[in-house]
């Protein structure tokens, strides 16, 4: 960090971007003076070590974005101090153990982007308790810049000349440059490429005004939950690279707002919903998924047949009335059969004895048929003609 920087009275600066530099060493170890910053950006550097309470005490902080650089331990479960903070970018480092509780009291809260970390645990229950994520509120900034003798005053959503303030984004499976009004309506949650585990809470399928959702790369197992029918503002769905378990629930297709959606590589059974904007997202959204049945999947199985492992006494009994009337079996008994009959037929005529006896035989019965018929008054020859 310059030292000309940290060393001078700094009290009225709210505006610091240092972004995409190689600067290094311990992060913000004299930064306490800065209580005037409303927008902070330090990302794509490379500061090391932790984030202490005493590094950032401004109230009126609204951006902070640290994400990119080599800082380790736990997320600061101080936070919430910075009442107005509106997006948090901590991605790309090494920080590690739970998410705080304590993010839950972040009323303001529009971004939190905590990907590519080591965090590990479960998901807070409480992320709906955040307001700005289960109601439309555009980042309140209020902030003063002077432009010569006139001074511009910007509040309640980020205007034209505020548009310095970018941010890049992984949304939608692509990654965007955010800025302005649009970067003041966002709201994402983005926990990608960590180490959770436990189900999804319930809870999540509160958060109205969420407009993407990345769970990804995770261990995460349970089922999706139902209540995520109810994400009806949400654009970018991704639970792809995990452990999650059960069928996609069927009244997901009401979100109409959806335009992106990715569940591969997790162990998803069932029918897939083919309905509505269901029908636009390609197999590629639930590749590795051997239980998943129905389109867009190619070479899927019927979802007429059972994709779930039946228990042993079905199993048994459907094979005893199924196996032995199959068709297979049935042309393997005929073939047998006609074998059998064919070779005997054979060895009965190639054996002079067996021949002479079966001659015999023959002769014996038709003289007593002959006999039988004459006893009744019967003419032989008038019946063998008729």
């Amino acid at each position: 960090m310059p030292h000309g920087l940290i060393s001078r009275n700094n009290t009225s600066l709210k505006y610091l971007r240092l972004s995409n530099n190689k600067l290094q060493g311990n992060f913000l170890s004299k930064f306490s003076n800065m209580t005037e910053l409303v927008v902070l950006l330090l990302d794509n550097n490379g500061f090391t070590g932790t984030i202490a309470s005493n590094m950032l005490s401004s109230p009126s902080l609204a951006i902070l974005n640290l994400s990119k650089n080599n800082l380790s331990g736990f997320i600061p479960s101080w936070l919430p101090h910075l009442m107005n903070l509106a997006i948090l970018q901590l991605d790309g480092n090494f920080f590690n153990g739970p998410i705080p509780s304590e993010v839950c009291q972040m009323q303001n809260l529009h971004l939190l982007d905590l990907s590519n970390n080591k965090i590990s645990g479960s998901i807070p229950s409480c992320l709906p308790n955040i307001s700005s994520w289960t109601k439309e509120i555009s980042i309140d900034i209020d902030i003063s810049f002077y432009q010569g003798d006139l001074q511009v005053v910007y509040s309640n959503y980020i205007r034209p000349f505020y548009t310095r303030v970018t941010t890049i984004l992984t949304t939608k499976g692509m990654t965007l440059t955010y800025e302005g009004l649009p970067l003041s309506l966002m709201t994402i949650i983005d926990l990608s490429m960590n180490q959770l585990t436990g189900n999804i809470p319930s809870q999540m399928g509160h958060l109205k005004a969420l407009h993407s959702l990345n769970l990804s790369n995770n261990i995460l197992s349970g089922p999706i939950p139902e209540s995520f029918q109810n994400l009806e503002s949400i654009e970018s769905l991704d639970l792809s690279h995990n452990k999650i378990v059960g069928t996609i629930p069927p009244q997901m297709v009401q979100l109409y707002e959806l335009s992106t959606f990715n569940v591969s590589f997790n162990n998803l059974s069932g029918a897939i919903p083919y309905e509505k904007q269901f029908t636009t997202f390609k197999e590629s959204s639930y590749t590795a998924n051997p239980y998943l049945c129905g389109p867009p999947l190619q070479r899927s199985r019927s979802c007429n047949n059972s994709s779930q492992p039946r228990d042993n006494k079905g199993e048994e009994e459907e094979g005893d009335s199924t196996i032995l009337d199959s068709s297979p079996f049935f042309y393997l008994w005929v073939a047998i059969a006609y074998i059998l009959g064919f070779w005997g037929f054979i060895a009965l005529f190639a054996n002079k004895n067996w021949r002479w006896k079966f001659f015999n035989t023959v002769d014996r019965c038709f003289d007593c048929s002959y006999l039988n018929l004459h006893m009744f008054g019967l003419d032989l020859e008038n019946f063998c003609c008729n």
